[in-house]
């Protein structure tokens, strides 16, 4: 399994550790990758996978939220929120987020500074509009995963033990939830760059295969992997 770690786990971890952001600044050493993903497209799996390949922590898309709503009572999380993001950076966020509805302008502006905070530690974020918020963050490589309809609705169906019919609507009811939040972010971020670094069609190949050619492509694009250094018997 990938690194998944609970929301209290990461507050007081060393992923989330100030020493550790500082760190992965000076050396430019830690990698950081968002998954975009169609529902049944196996993100999720390549993403967790993805994470230990890379050595670094998996933040889910509910766990995101979980982090979000944690941090407002959460001092030493939220401590380091606010250090990852300079008063430029503040400034930038509270312009963003001005208009709208009171409590979901608050979780957009928490929602940001969470994904810049994790940005400056190292990780693989799944969702939640990341890749429009770190779009020109020079160390964060963006993924996205795709897959044919008829693939996926047998997957899903297969997963969650229900007919193709049901996986097929259950499919365009996520992928619209989706849609549909990360429009909220880029009406509110709207980036200059590509969306994506790499899109993948996970058809015909198997999580552990993605994470390979990920991983590649990342080297061979110039981004920082770490070497595992394999003990000769």
């Amino acid at each position: 399994m990938g690194k998944l770690i609970g929301i209290q786990g990461i507050s007081m971890s060393s992923y989330f550790d100030p020493k550790r952001a500082e760190e992965c600044n000076r050396e430019k050493r830690c990698p950081v990758v968002t998954i975009s993903r169609s529902f049944g497209a196996n993100g999720s799996k390549i993403a967790e996978l993805l994470a230990e390949e890379l050595t670094v922590p998996c933040f889910g898309y509910s766990m995101l939220d979980g982090i979000v709503k944690e941090a407002k009572s959460d001092k030493f999380l939220m401590g380091l929120i606010d250090e990852r993001a300079p008063s430029v950076l503040e400034d930038w966020i509270h312009a963003m987020f001005t208009k709208g509805e009171i409590s979901q302008t608050g979780f957009y502006r928490r929602l940001v500074k969470t994904i810049l905070a994790i940005a400056e530690s190292g990780g693989v974020i799944i969702g939640r509009g990341a890749h429009l918020v770190l779009s020109n963050h020079p160390r964060v490589f963006r993924v996205r995963i795709e897959g044919s309809l008829e693939v996926r609705i047998a997957r899903v169906a297969e997963r969650e033990n229900i007919k193709p019919k049901a996986a097929k609507e259950r499919i365009a009811q996520v992928d619209e939830e989706r849609k549909l939040f990360v429009r909220e972010i880029y009406k509110r971020y709207p980036h200059p760059r590509a969306f994506y670094d790499l899109v993948i069609n996970s058809d015909n190949i198997t999580p552990e295969a993605a994470v390979e050619i990920i991983v590649y492509a990342m080297e061979k694009m110039g981004y920082y992997v770490p070497v595992h250094h394999v003990i000769q018997p």
